[in-house]
């Protein structure tokens, strides 16, 4: 081979190496779960505790989790929950947690557990992560890590989802239940309440057909007051209830001389508010459905 032949030669293989050099060095450090350097600038809200199996299995009966429901677990250290969800119930799971580790970890124990079809784990930010797809959420935060997310929870989960914490509540959003678990730790329930904040118009069928009602609702979390105006009567609101989305309440009217219970339940999607009214006013009760309307301009904000 002649000189002039063999120094190109040298050349192009030399090129050729660095450019495969450099096409794999960017590939490793293009992916932050692979990089050393990626967990050291980590900065984590929550250190790394795993729920004890007891924990988890309370955590699941509270949520009354099936194999229709879709997990989510925030902080989801080793998966541990939403495999266990998977496992026991069908059901299926996202975990999302900032450690790399934690992810890989996670996706190990769910091919060990042979659910790696039904659950899914991400590396993300909690605060960035997109969760209205779920419909439960378990959480093992920091109180303040609650706090922090308590306004997203309330903003982008459907009314009825369902909330567990373990250790740690909501501040000033009670719990709808809670329990001490056999290792003492406190198991916190909640069920995420519709917005029905405002001033609801509707005209009624019935004994009084044509009559215009509003009924004014005051709102911190599930806990709902307020009153009703039918005509020029006002009413304050008896036995009422808030779960999610459906909504319960009673007034006492008069007729006659005799004061009777007129009894509303119904759903609230949005402004719009579908019922049915039962009167207890003669022998037999009277049925009949009701749909109000709200002004938006009336609705408070939850935070």
């Amino acid at each position: 081979m002649k000189p002039k032949n063999l120094l190109w030669i040298c050349l192009l293989s030399a090129a050729l190496s660095l450019t495969t050099g450099a096409c794999l060095h960017h590939a490793q450090t293009d992916s932050p779960t692979t990089t050393a350097a990626s967990k050291e600038n980590l900065k984590l809200d929550v250190p790394f505790e795993p729920s004890s199996t007891e924990i988890v299995e309370e955590m699941l009966q509270m949520a009354g989790v099936n194999g229709k429901d879709l997990v989510y677990d925030l902080g989801c250290g080793d998966g541990r929950v939403v495999i266990t969800a998977a496992k026991k119930t069908g059901a299926r799971g996202v975990g999302v947690d900032l450690d790399p580790q934690r992810i890989r970890e996670s996706a190990e124990n769910a091919r060990k557990a042979g659910v790696a079809g039904r659950v899914k784990f991400f590396q993300q930010d909690l605060s960035q992560t997109d969760i209205h797809k779920a419909t439960v959420v378990m959480l093992y935060l920091w109180p303040e890590v609650n706090l922090r997310l308590r306004p997203k929870l309330l903003r982008e989960l459907k009314p009825g989802t369902r909330v567990v914490s373990h250790s740690h509540d909501m501040g000033t959003w009670e719990a709808d239940q809670s329990i001490t678990a056999t290792n003492g730790h406190k198991v916190y329930f909640w069920v995420v309440p519709a917005n029905v904040s405002g001033t609801w118009e509707w005209e009624t069928r019935g004994p009084k057909d044509g009559e215009r009602w509003l009924l004014r609702l005051q709102q911190s979390f599930q806990k709902v007051s307020g009153t009703l105006l039918a005509g020029a009567e006002e009413m304050p609101l008896q036995e009422l209830e808030l779960k999610g989305a459906w909504l319960r309440f009673s007034v006492e009217r008069k007729r006659g001389g005799q004061i009777y219970r007129v009894h509303f339940e119904g759903w609230v999607k949005d402004h719009l508010l579908e019922c049915t009214v039962e009167e207890m006013s003669g022998a037999k009760p009277l049925r009949h459905t009701w749909r109000a309307k709200r002004d938006p301009s009336t609705v408070i904000p939850w935070e």
